[in-house]
């Protein structure tokens, strides 16, 4: 027996379902790769205030008014949590894989790119570093490339509330997996 679900039922479930989309152009493909390149040479170099230039200004305006701060303290608490990790880690190797990506498409006609990110974190104390496999989610914002977190789900939350087009989007593939190597 066949069920049929009520018509409105079905179109929502359809909206909130991410849809493969087209090839990135040649053009969004180098556009892309450059902000990954700056960024990874930012966090080589150490450059923190170049590395936060990938947070999207949506995810900069919802976390200004959640806490009811200025962005510019947003940046700051998010400058002052990461020396503070980097006291007691250091990352030895961080790769993001647009080679493998995977592009997609918002209900809303947003694209997206899904990149296969490896980090290998050695913390105080460890004789060998860790490897932590996770997913960046790329977008853009304006004509420009921004770089998310979806491996921890109150990042998606703030995500979802400054972009609601990634509402019900799967982002269980961005989930982080540890191992040692």
């Amino acid at each position: 027996m066949i069920r049929r679900l009520p018509g409105t039922l079905a179109v929502c479930l359809l909206l909130a379902a991410p849809v493969a989309a087209r090839d990135l152009t040649q053009a969004e493909q180098a556009s892309l790769q450059a902000r990954i390149d700056s960024f990874e040479q930012a966090f080589e170099q150490g450059d923190i205030d170049a590395v936060f230039t990938v947070i999207p200004p949506g995810i900069l305006a919802t976390t200004s008014e959640t806490y009811d701060i200025t962005e510019a303290q947003v940046l700051t608490a998010m400058k002052q949590a990461l020396a503070g990790m980097m006291k007691t880690a250091s990352i030895e190797e961080y790769r993001i894989d647009l080679a493998s990506a995977k592009v997609r498409e918002t209900s809303a006609g947003r694209v997206y790119v899904l990149i296969p990110t490896t980090a290998y974190v050695r913390r105080d104390g460890q004789d060998e570093a860790r490897r932590s496999d996770t997913v960046t989610l790329a977008f853009q914002d304006g004509d420009a490339w921004y770089l998310v977190r979806i491996d921890d789900a109150q990042q998606v939350g703030v995500l979802e509330a400054a972009y609601p087009d990634y509402e019900g989007v799967d982002f269980s593939e961005g989930s982080a997996t540890q191992g040692s190597e």
